[in-house]
């Protein structure tokens, strides 16, 4: 009887412990919890806390984290430079350099420069070398329904002129190692300068077409025309390039018309290499 009362006397003492505590913390008296207010209210009106639950909370659910910014917008991301070198066998040289733009779209600037031949009896300073400036601009064709379309931009002193053009193209393959390709470009030339006196050259405007078959033997061959403000008729042209043995070298027929009116007919061999 006394083990009974004792336990039934401990039970009774500790059930109003739990329902006592809730009223406290639910109404607190005004000087009785001081001490604990500002514990309690310290948690929900904290920010950082609450910043910190709902990513614990959105990750849980699996939701995506923020996009990782494009690489061409990181600040430590440096373009790798570009360029050609073509050698021909008159002992002449044509170079060009670039560089990438860090943009949305695939920019490059750069020069042009070429070294003409040095002929035996050249006087001294007869073959000079010149340069060009230029920019690129390639647009994004898939909406449009090519394959490419770029823009350039074209500074030449050399020739004290001006040159802003487009070119499209599209290539449809047609067999095993066969395809064809559109090709369309237009262009706008304005000289720079105009000697003292003289009137201004008025702006010429070009376009030309061509359709090019590349063949699995490394062979193209290409048949096309071009017009121009300047001329009154269509000039045609016809070319077939041959790259030899796999190597950059490269042979090139071309025959063309003159706006004069005389076929030009011309053959040529270059060395090409890309960096």
């Amino acid at each position: 009887m006394i083990a009974g009362g004792l336990i039934a006397g401990s039970a009774s003492a500790q059930a109003p412990a739990p329902t006592a505590d809730p009223p406290a913390a639910a109404a607190p008296a005004p000087g009785a919890q001081t001490a604990d207010a500002p514990t309690a209210a310290a948690q929900p009106a904290d920010p950082t806390a609450v910043a910190i639950g709902d990513q614990m909370d959105f990750s849980s659910l699996g939701e995506p984290t923020p996009p990782v910014p494009p690489r061409t917008q990181s600040a430590g991301a440096v373009p790798a430079p570009i360029g050609s070198r073509n050698e021909k066998p008159d002992g002449s040289v044509a170079i060009t350099a670039g560089q990438r733009l860090p943009t949305a779209w695939d920019a490059k600037v750069g020069v042009d420069m070429a070294a003409p031949a040095t002929l035996p009896d050249a006087a001294p300073g007869q073959a000079q070398d010149h340069g060009a400036g230029w920019a690129n601009v390639a647009v994004p064709a898939a909406p449009i329904g090519l394959d490419q379309a770029t823009v350039d931009a074209r500074v030449d002193p050399a020739a004290d002129q001006g040159k802003l053009s487009t070119s499209l193209s599209r290539s449809v393959p047609v067999g095993d190692g066969l395809s064809i390709t559109l090709q369309n470009g237009y262009a706008v030339t304005q000289t720079l300068v105009a000697p003292s006196g003289a009137p201004a050259a008025p702006r010429v405007l070009s376009g030309d077409g061509a359709v090019r078959l590349d063949l699995p033997t490394a062979t193209a061959v290409s048949a096309g025309a071009s017009l121009s403000s300047t001329d009154e008729r269509v000039l045609p042209k016809v070319s077939a390039e041959q790259k030899l043995f796999g190597s950059p070298l490269s042979l090139t027929g071309t025959i063309s018309e003159r706006p004069t009116g005389d076929t030009d007919k011309s053959i040529t061999a270059g060395f090409k290499r890309n960096w």
